[in-house]
């Protein structure tokens, strides 16, 4: 946990700045010199300070009294080196003492690229900083690869092993074995780096760079900052304490501006929230101020005096999210966490510094609808309808749910899972704190997940508050954490309407098909019947249209395409080699210049279609990923309507377009009014690729393995969001008409870009630019296609969005459904066909039961269900409203 509060300032003699501002602070200081510096310059700088009157020492080696001397006084400031291996920087815990450390330079590292000097650990970091400057996506690959193998080896040796290996490359000795592949990969590791470092546009970039620096010619150096060493050094003027975390100050003489400018960017992609404030003597005192409070507290706090003020200052917590990955991810932001298992459940234990958190999940819902009492599981009583719940059970064998009190698969017979035991591991904890937190997902299924753990332990807790977060991000957590508030229960009351709805029409239903067509593995839901009618009106109106495509490629390369009727084999043929002898003749080309905005970032449905159509990736598999990146604190919420952007966001895309390529292509927008909710956005200024190499570098450690996939989603989701926060992109627009035999084409595109603005990070397809005259064609293709073609996933959750059916997290399970149905198959294509049992069902449906579930009604649900969720109509009278209609369906014939 960081409270620091961190300053920089430039000096033309960083000695004279040291010993200035020491005198200004006062004792309890750290002075830490660069490790580039070396042990002569700690030395200089205590000589210069001792010579000032301070009570100074140098701390090099691990020394007990030295440290006593210091706690008590008698030295005012010690100086060492800015490493993490310092014995200054690690293993010093003074919250009492330390105030504030000083920094005599940027702490930086030099890394030389000898073999002889070769050390694994720093091959890592120049690989690292040298990722950024290689021209093709190979090389990239190979220092990704480079890195893991140099960290999983080394990570296996001891420092004397390392030792040797580094010797008999010196002596020119081959070893055997491990340690003779490990001694090849060192070898290997360094060739390259030579090799790379070599090459004069390398060389050119690291120059040009604002982050890097070189030195040397014969031998070239690398400096680059000590990110890890600056941490772990300031790490000591903010500690824990009884009264949570004190305050601390790190003060960074910058005698070198490209380290500095490496450490400011390097360090958020270890820590969200680090902001640099130029040092101003105003400022200084404010912080030291405030330091000191703290420190006065600390002293009263070891005393035995215990202020009223700190009177359960700290809570303990039990806070309660909804998957095991969100609470591993939530339990990494505050160091390594203690970790228990209470009923088959893990649980995660950390400080805060204002609570002590227990973290667990319940693995989502707990409870469900029984089936077996009342009218589906819902109990008319006097003119109201009580919802009867239960336990949910799984089996883990056949992988069915159930939520009737019953102990053994109906269908294999195994035991069952109980999520009644998640309650009850839940109900213990909850026993042994203060309050607890509901920390369930930011939407109404969300908040009734939070609804009913907080009936369950009620009784066992004095307070239960539920907090909000639309990012599992530590900054999020702590925001959330300040602004507790009570249960929505609006929420909650429009998903208990939501499920009784979902439950009375598809059993209801679902009985009335299954009879019809003697089959129990079919089934009907409101949302899914119109949908399902889209896709086989689509399925039958694009086997109508299939049209013969000729795409005819220029000798200038533009590709033109023309659609004529269905032809017979030997004609087409005729007409294709005709085309291929023939001229074209351009006869007007018109050209301007025009301005293209950016597209907005995504909402659910825009991620949705653009995955399927870029990736290829099912609206489920998107729906899975998206989520696991959310839940490792990747991405926000993904399951949303808005495409809004926060000022965090708006923060997070300037700071990487100002990186990239410079301010003037940033161009923020809010893209939305205000309201609860956010785009799909990514939680930190890092792209896919250097997300992959930190990874690879252990700098982010996340709860999950990412694949492949993982990536490419959240490198699509990572451009859309950038380029939707940059300026727009003047280009060249061409419209030219051409004739190709008896027919006139229209040919539209982009010919050059004037002036780049989001182009640069989603690049337009330019066409050749063309003028008046004849033309020969080059090549001519052939396809025979629809000209309405069949719909993606993508685009029926965009017509789903449009007509206002389903919401964001019901988008994916309503094909689902129809997929797993059959009642819709994809092609190799990823496209949709209606089956012959989808359409059947669907006329059926149709026929039968058309004012039930038709377009207009759905709609008017959803519309319903969202009034009651904004307080505007009461749920239970659209309860009671459902009940009759659905009894009409109930009495149907099938």
């Amino acid at each position: 946990v960081r409270k620091i509060a961190d300053m920089y300032t430039k000096a033309s003699n960083v000695v004279d700045q040291v010993v200035e501002l020491v005198k200004e602070l006062g004792g309890g200081g750290l002075i830490y010199v660069p490790m580039d510096k070396g042990a002569a310059y700690v030395k200089k700088v205590a000589e210069a300070l001792e010579a000032s009157g301070i009570k100074v020492t140098t701390y090099e080696r691990t020394k007990g009294k030295i440290l006593e001397k210091y706690r008590k006084g008698e030295y005012e400031v010690l100086v060492g080196i800015a490493s993490y291996r310092s014995p200054l920087a690690r293993g010093i815990d003074l919250p009492e003492r330390v105030r504030y450390a000083i920094f005599a330079g940027v702490p930086k590292i030099k890394i030389s690229l000898d073999i002889e000097e070769f050390r694994p650990s720093r091959a890592i970091i120049l690989l690292a900083n040298l990722r950024d400057f290689v021209e093709t996506q190979k090389e990239a690959d190979m220092i990704d690869k480079y890195i893991a193998d140099l960290r999983r080896f080394s990570g296996m040796l001891r420092r004397d092993e390392v030792e040797r290996i580094v010797e008999s490359i010196k002596a020119g000795e081959k070893l055997e074995g491990f340690i003779g592949r490990v001694q090849e990969l060192f070898i290997e590791t360094a060739n390259f780096l030579r090799e790379l470092l070599s090459r004069e546009n390398i060389r050119r970039k690291i120059k040009e760079s604002p982050y890097l620096s070189i030195e040397g010619e014969d031998k070239p150096v690398i400096v680059v900052p000590d990110v890890v060493g600056f941490l772990q050094a300031s790490g000591r003027t903010s500690r824990m304490y009884a009264g949570g975390v004190s305050k601390g100050l790190a003060i960074v003489i910058v005698d070198s501006e490209k380290a500095f400018n490496g450490l400011v960017r390097e360090l958020k992609w270890y820590i969200e929230d680090v902001k640099f404030i130029e040092l101003s003597r105003e400022k200084l005192r404010e912080v030291i101020r405030e330091v000191d409070k703290d420190r006065e507290t600390i002293r009263k706090l070891r005393e035995g005096r215990v202020l009223p003020e700190f009177k359960d200052i700290v809570k303990t917590a039990l806070l309660v999210v909804e998957s095991p990955s969100k609470a591993r991810t939530i339990a990494r932001f505050f160091g390594k966490p203690f970790k228990r298992e209470l009923n088959g459940i893990t649980v995660f234990e950390i400080s805060t510094g204002d609570y002590i958190l227990s973290i667990t999940a319940s693995m989502g819902h707990i409870f469900d609808l029984v089936t077996r009492e009342g009218f589906h599981g819902v109990r008319p009583l006097n003119g109201t309808f009580i919802p009867v719940y239960s336990t949910i059970k799984r089996c883990r064998a056949c992988n069915e749910q159930f939520s009737d009190p019953i102990e053994k698969c109906p269908f294999c017979g195994r035991t069952l899972e109980d999520k009644g035991k998640v309650i009850q591991a839940l109900k213990e904890i909850a026993k042994e704190v203060d309050m607890v937190l509901i920390g369930t997902d930011a939407d109404a299924e969300g908040e009734k997940i939070g609804w009913d753990i907080a009936q369950a332990l009620a009784p066992y807790t004095g307070e239960i508050k539920r907090i909000e977060f639309h990012e599992v991000t530590r900054r999020a957590l702590i925001e959330a954490l300040k602004n507790p508030r009570d249960i929505n229960i609006k929420l909650v009351e429009a998903q208990i309407l939501r499920r009784i709805e979902d439950r009375w029409i598809g059993f209801e239903l679902s009985g009335k098909v299954q009879d019809k067509f003697k089959r129990r593995d079919l089934s009907a839901g409101r949302v899914q019947t119109p949908v399902l009618g889209w896709i086989v009106e689509r399925t039958k109106k694009s086997r109508e249209s299939l049209m013969e495509h000729l795409e005819i490629t220029l000798e200038n390369n533009l590709k033109i395409t023309h659609i004529i009727p269905k032809t017979k084999k030997r004609e087409l043929n005729k007409l294709i080699e005709k085309l291929k002898e023939s001229t074209c003749k351009i006869l007007n080309v018109k050209r301007e210049e025009v301005e293209v905005n950016p597209p907005p970032p995504f909402s659910t449905d825009a991620m949705l279609r653009e995955a399927s159509r870029r990736l290829r990736l099912g609206v489920k598999e998107t729906m899975t990923l998206a989520q696991d990146l959310f839940e490792v604190g990747l991405i926000t919420y993904h399951r949303t309507d808005s495409i809004r952007v926060s000022g965090i966001g708006m923060k997070i895309a300037k700071d990487y377009i100002n990186d990239k390529w410079g301010e003037k292509y940033a161009k923020p927008r809010t893209w939305g009014k205000e309201g609860a909710h956010e785009c799909i956005r990514p939680t930190r200024p890092i792209d896919a690729g250097r997300l992959r190499n930190l990874i690879a570098l252990g700098v982010i450690r996340l709860a999950k393995r990412l694949t492949p996939r993982h990536l490419a989603l959240y490198n699509l989701i990572f451009n859309r969001f950038i380029a939707s926060q940059m300026a727009p992109a003047k280009l060249v627009k061409q419209e030219a008409e051409i004739q190709v035999l008896e027919w006139r084409v229209k040919s539209e595109g982009y010919t050059k870009i004037i002036k780049p603005g989001f182009t640069l990070i989603q690049p337009v397809h330019l066409v050749p630019e063309v003028k008046p005259g004849n033309v020969k064609v080059k090549d001519v293709k052939h396809w025979r296609a629809p000209t309405l073609p069949l719909f993606t996933e993508g685009e029926v959750i965009k017509i789903m969005k449009d007509k206002g059916i389903g919401r964001p997290s019901t988008y994916a399970k309503i094909l689902s459904t129809l997929l797993e149905r059959r009642y819709v198959i994809l092609t190799p294509r990823r496209k949709l066909v209606a089956t012959k049992l989808g359409k059947t069902v669907y006329d059926y449906l149709k026929s039968s039961f058309e004012k039930y579930v038709s377009e207009d009604t759905t709609r008017k649900l959803e519309r319903m269900m969202d009034e009651v969720e904004q307080g505007r109509i009461d749920y239970m009278d659209v309860i009671r409203e459902l009940h009759s209609e659905i009894k009409q369906i109930a009495m149907a014939e099938a």
